[in-house]
């Protein structure tokens, strides 16, 4: 949003109470190389900050921050996440931390019932990690299996995410999943945004994101799915 509307000649000021934007997705230096882009496009930065209320008489004129800063607005854009709605069922296993529906590896949540989407917690095919994707590409991915499995053909979920995002010029590429790594070891130059960025737990490649790097991306991600991607002792460029 910052990047789209910094690019219709909106001023953008993004607030947020983390240190570095996508840190916890992406880990803090590809996290900089975005704020940096957007900071090159004017847009401003208030991090590790909070929004603690609005101003405004018949609209929102500003925005209150938790050390007092007021910041002046004509627009307010809030992302705060969503809860996945659960007051109808009953009889299947919730989450505690947020409430997902937990099912097996081929979406099943019960005898009879299964689930896919945003609000389906599954385990990874390659760690066993329990897991929940939110994004459109992997629900579409899930209601084919499901619906497999509702007619009669046992078949395990074995999708692999793939998310992109364009923000000004800087374009990126990001395929697999991990919620937590050990190192990230880069082969490419950060700065120049030609990078493959492998994110590594267990000494297995979780997740890339990727950067002007196409062709290497589409072959990982078919590594990937068949669950061939070479070890770090097979591939070592640069450690960050």
């Amino acid at each position: 949003m910052a990047s789209g509307l910094s690019q219709q000649g909106l001023q953008v000021t993004v607030v947020s109470p983390d240190s570095v934007p996508f840190k916890k997705t992406l880990g803090e230096s590809i996290g900089k190389i975005f704020q940096q882009v957007h900071e090159e496009n004017g847009v401003s930065f208030k991090l590790g900050r909070k929004a603690v209320r609005f101003e405004g008489s018949d609209k929102v004129e500003a925005v209150i921050l938790d050390n007092g800063d007021r910041l002046r607005a004509d627009i307010v854009i809030v992302g705060i996440g969503v809860q996945p709605v659960i007051d109808f069922l009953e009889g299947v296993n919730l989450h505690p931390k947020d409430g997902s529906v937990v099912v097996d590896e081929y979406l099943r949540a019960a005898d009879g019932i299964y689930v896919a989407g945003d609000i389906a917690r599954y385990p990874d095919w390659r760690t066993s990690e329990s897991i929940r994707v939110e994004y459109w590409r992997v629900a579409a991915q899930q209601g084919r299996i499901a619906a497999q499995n509702m007619a009669g053909q046992p078949v395990k979920f074995r999708g692999l995410p793939f998310f992109w995002t364009m923000q000004f010029k800087f374009g990126l590429r990001y395929v697999g999943h991990a919620q937590s790594w050990d190192e990230i070891v880069v082969d490419g130059d950060l700065q120049k945004q030609q990078f493959i960025a492998f994110y590594i737990k267990n000494n297995q490649v979780l997740a890339v994101a990727t950067s002007h790097r196409d062709t290497e991306t589409a072959a990982i991600s078919e590594f990937m799915r068949w669950n061939q991607m070479p070890t770090v002792e097979e591939y070592i460029p640069i450690r960050l």
